[in-house]
């Protein structure tokens, strides 16, 4: 049945509305709960329809109206802000998840560049001289602003000597401060505590641009006492030494005949890079006015100077500063090269 109908309160006689669905209603006057009458009801519907609400213009009808209105706003309302919400916290939610994954991928290609960085430089560090990588660990020795060029090497042998044969013209000799020798294949050299200074070895000769290398060990004495080769020796003892010692120090030196030695320039490596109490693979290269040190195949210094342009070769071993004079050292596989 259509509409709102209404019939009388039983309790007070003031007039009740229906809208024919409900059993029970309750009187707006006496608030009494009352039964809807059986013809007012509303038979069952399969499907139902929205209705249409004309009021009558009474006070209590204009009351149950409003409420009626109120309610639909406040129904309209949460409907809304529920509808809102379904699309809004999807935004929200999708939003923080790509800000969580941005900043996740921000930090993991930032560590990936820092990476790609250091590996860069450890790359360009690994493919410098040997002298700027172990400078880089060391605080003796000011880090070079450039590379130092490995020299082109000489490939025509001038000179071969394993130290078998005594007579092959190195000096021998045997007294309080030193002993020279061939011994067991290699020459050796020995300096005695009482000894106040080192010696130097060599062949006189008219040599100019040549390599100088040899296998060198030192089997006792100071960390910082050195062990090396020589090239362009005067007969009076000037020359160009290359050396180095246990401690990681290393220099290209200048004698001249009165035995007094200059630096023209030294550095320090980290020990571990000079193999310990085994063989050490020292060459010096006299190519011009340029002098280049090598240890174990990789260039550690390179110095200028035109004093001396030729001369005989030669080794040398020197005590350290650090109050133990005594050193002992051999020399094998000595080889001389020129172009």
């Amino acid at each position: 049945m259509p509409g709102i109908q209404t019939f009388k309160c039983p309790n007070c006689g003031s007039p009740v509305t229906t809208t024919g669905a409900e059993k029970e209603v309750q009187c707006a006057y006496c608030g009494s709960t009352v039964i809807v009458p059986k013809e007012l009801r509303d038979a069952p519907q399969p499907q139902p329809q929205p209705m249409q609400y004309n009021f009558p213009t009474s006070q209590p009808n204009d009351q149950v109206f409003q409420n009626l209105e109120n309610a639909g706003k406040v129904a309209a309302g949460v409907t809304v802000g529920v509808t809102a919400m379904s699309f809004i916290l999807p935004i929200i939610l999708t939003c923080v998840i790509l800000a969580a994954v941005g900043g996740i991928l921000f930090y993991v290609f930032s560590n990936v560049h820092s990476a790609l960085q250091q590996s860069s430089q450890i790359v360009n560090s690994a493919s410098a001289p040997l002298s700027q990588i172990q400078t880089a660990v060391s605080t003796d020795t000011p880090i070079p602003t450039e590379a130092i060029p490995t020299p082109v090497p000489f490939t025509k042998t001038i000179l071969s000597d394993d130290f078998t044969d005594p007579s092959s013209g190195w000096s021998r000799a045997k007294n309080q401060d030193y002993t020279l020798e061939y011994k067991n294949g290699s020459y050796h050299i020995l300096i005695n505590p009482s000894s106040n200074g080192g010696q130097a070895v060599w062949i006189d000769g008219s040599y100019t641009n040549i390599s100088v290398e040899a296998d060198a060990q030192e089997t006792s004495g100071s960390d910082d006492g050195t062990i090396g080769v020589a090239c362009r020796a005067g007969k009076n003892g000037d020359m160009y030494t290359f050396e180095f010692a246990q401690n990681g120090s290393y220099s290209i030196n200048k004698l001249d005949s009165s035995g007094n030695s200059t630096s023209l320039t030294e550095g320090t490596l980290n020990p571990n890079t000079v193999i310990q109490n085994d063989v050490n693979h020292i060459e010096g290269v006299c190519d011009g006015d340029t002098l280049t040190m090598l240890l174990n195949n990789q260039v550690l210094a390179q110095a200028q100077d035109s004093d001396y342009t030729k001369g005989g070769i030669g080794m040398i071993v020197n005590p350290g500063s650090s109050g133990d004079n005594s050193m002992d050292a051999l020399f094998s596989h000595f080889v001389v090269k020129g172009p």
